[in-house]
């Protein structure tokens, strides 16, 4: 009888232990499964709509732009013809002219109404068509002006319309040949950007070289970030 009783007694403790060794588990599984939902739901972060990106843009838009300055050395002529009825050949001319080197500023942006964006929720793309960027401003930093060398004409002396409609006509010439660019300088300035400040507030995918993961990796933690393309307006092959 004392058997017995000692055979129910252990067999009671072995329950215990067991029901105890069942009870942690099922407290560490719960608390595994609570953790990995909460970090789901964090990893989510925002909603990522077409609204919600073009806001994070509208932020940066003055970060996005290009600010170039450059320094130029430049040169000014100009002919004034003395007597009408005196032919040319004969020294019938005056001339004023300078030499002088400045230094400019160009600020190149984009005008956030015409930037598209549309996200596709499949695929978990965020596309981007930027507009060609426009010359925001061009100012001359007139502290900056040397004059190396300058001479007036007879009856044609060097006025102040002189240096104002030299500027106008410089600044107009140097965005004409600097335009190509200068525009590929800002796309790559705005594009370079948005990535950079898309990436704080946005889970991007995961780089080629993280990819390198093996099955059971990439199905506990599956990626589930957004790709980002960034073309021009113009080109929608994206």
């Amino acid at each position: 009888m004392q058997r017995i009783f000692n055979g129910c007694s252990g067999m009671k403790k072995t329950l215990k232990i067991v029901s105890l060794v069942l009870l942690v588990c099922a407290t560490v599984v719960a608390t595994v499964l609570v953790m990995k939902k909460l970090e789901s739901a964090n990893s989510k972060g925002p909603q990522v709509t077409s609204a919600f990106i073009e806001q994070q843009i509208s932020e940066i838009s003055e970060l996005a732009t290009l600010h170039h300055h450059y320094r130029k050395n430049a040169n000014y002529q100009d002919a004034k013809k003395l007597l009408e009825y005196m032919p040319n050949w004969r020294i019938n001319q005056s001339i004023k002219e300078f030499t002088l080197i400045y230094q400019g500023d160009v600020k190149l942006g984009y005008d956030l109404k015409d930037i598209k964006i549309f996200v596709d929720p499949i695929t978990r793309t965020i596309l981007i068509y930027l507009p060609e960027p426009k010359i925001l401003s061009h100012s001359i930093n007139f502290e900056s002006i040397q004059v190396l060398w300058e001479k007036s004409g007879w009856l044609n002396d060097i006025k102040f319309d002189d240096f104002k409609q030299f500027f106008i006509a410089e600044q107009k010439k140097y965005e004409e040949e600097n335009n190509a660019e200068l525009k590929r300088r800002a796309r790559e300035h705005a594009k370079k950007i948005i990535r950079l400040y898309l990436g704080s507030v946005v889970k991007l995918a995961e780089s080629p070289e993280d990819r390198q993961k093996s099955f059971i990796e990439r199905w506990i933690r599956p990626d589930d970030g957004y790709n980002i393309k960034i073309g021009d307006k113009s080109n929608t092959d994206l």
